[in-house]
């Protein structure tokens, strides 16, 4: 019989701490942002899908976590194809304004009916096309879920007067989420939906707050023989906080919204994320950035999304093992660009 004493179990692995980063520069970025600007106009929009790449290969080039760096594999071609088909549907809208209008209504229900498929295919699209350590993400999502999230929910809180809007945003964020893979490992979030009820009633509060703040010194002239440089004082500090509170409020949400996704959000049973975003940074950074990009006719539209990219990234970190080797990439299509393309003629987000 072995008398020898056990040896103490080991203590588990501390998780590792892997921060993201963003490590590109304004000044290199310009260089490539300047040149785009030149060969879209010379081709007379043609380089505007090369254009694109470049610029999403810079900036998924430059987000590290740990040594690697995300990379982005969109061929130029497929891109130019689809903003070619995007197009042609756009000039039949236009066209159909001008000549038969009664029938417009017929592009509406097109719309509609062929949101889904965008949202669906968008996201499909630029999941595919991205990898980290040469292993690709792959997005799972369905037409009739696309349906759901972003048509019955939204019209749900519609109809509820947004008191439902918490539900919609969650059903949103399940959709991009839970439907996303790297390689063959699935994301899943489970958001408390209570919590989304007090970021939106924050931010409703501080909307609220802000439009007295700016109606308060009319409040304060009424009755007052007040004109001149007094009268365009107030208006225009009380134009710049109501401005402000606009513009701002809707960027303390998502800045919340985004932290709570994030942080309630793990990739397989090894790997859970951390978002330390500050609302009140990204509202400065927002605000100053379309500032700044105004007053100098957009030349510094480089600096501003660097800047940007750079605090975002500094925001997040993964937590877990200490790589990726365990995680093993199928071979997948591309996926079909029409879609990306064409939500983004209409400027549609559907991230986070």
């Amino acid at each position: 019989m072995d008398t020898r004493p056990l040896a103490p179990p080991q203590a588990p692995a501390a998780p590792v701490h892997n921060s993201m980063r963003f490590e590109g520069s304004a000044g290199e970025y310009f260089k490539i942002w300047i040149v785009n600007i030149a060969l879209t106009i010379v081709t007379l929009g043609i380089f505007s899908a090369w254009a694109k790449v470049r610029s999403r290969r810079y900036f998924y080039g430059n987000t590290y976590i740990g040594t690697h760096a995300f990379d982005y594999h969109a061929a130029p071609i497929r891109i130019l194809i689809g903003r070619a088909i995007a197009s042609a549907f756009l000039l039949a809208y236009f066209s159909t304004a001008a000549i038969a209008p009664r029938f417009i209504g017929f592009w509406y229900l097109l719309f509609l009916a062929a949101l889904p498929w965008l949202i669906k295919s968008s996201l499909r699209f630029a999941a595919r096309n991205t990898s980290y350590r040469n292993v690709r993400f792959d997005f799972h999502g369905t037409y009739w879920g696309a349906c759901k999230a972003f048509i019955l929910w939204q019209m749900l809180a519609t109809i509820t007067l947004f008191l439902a809007l918490p539900f919609a945003h969650r059903a949103r964020d399940y959709y991009n989420i839970n439907n996303h893979s790297f390689g063959q490992i699935a994301f899943k979030a489970v958001i408390p939906v209570g919590k989304l009820y007090k970021i939106y009633l924050a931010g409703l509060a501080l909307m609220f707050g802000a439009l007295i703040v700016a109606a308060l010194p009319y409040g304060l002239l009424t009755g007052v023989r007040a004109q001149g440089a007094l009268w365009s004082l107030t208006v225009g500090l009380s134009s710049l906080v109501a401005i402000v509170a606009v513009l701002g409020v809707p960027t303390f949400i998502a800045a919340k919204t985004f932290n709570l996704a994030l942080n309630k959000t793990s990739l397989g049973d090894n790997y859970r994320f951390e978002s330390e975003l500050s609302p009140g940074r990204l509202t400065w950074i927002v605000l100053s950035n379309a500032l700044l990009t105004i007053a100098t006719l957009g030349l510094l539209h480089p600096w501003a999304r660097v800047r940007r990219a750079r605090y975002m990234a500094g925001c997040i970190s993964v937590i877990g093992q200490a790589d990726a080797d365990a995680f093993q990439s199928m071979p997948m299509p591309a996926g079909n660009a029409i879609g990306e393309e064409v939500a983004s003629f209409f400027d549609i987000d559907f991230g986070l």
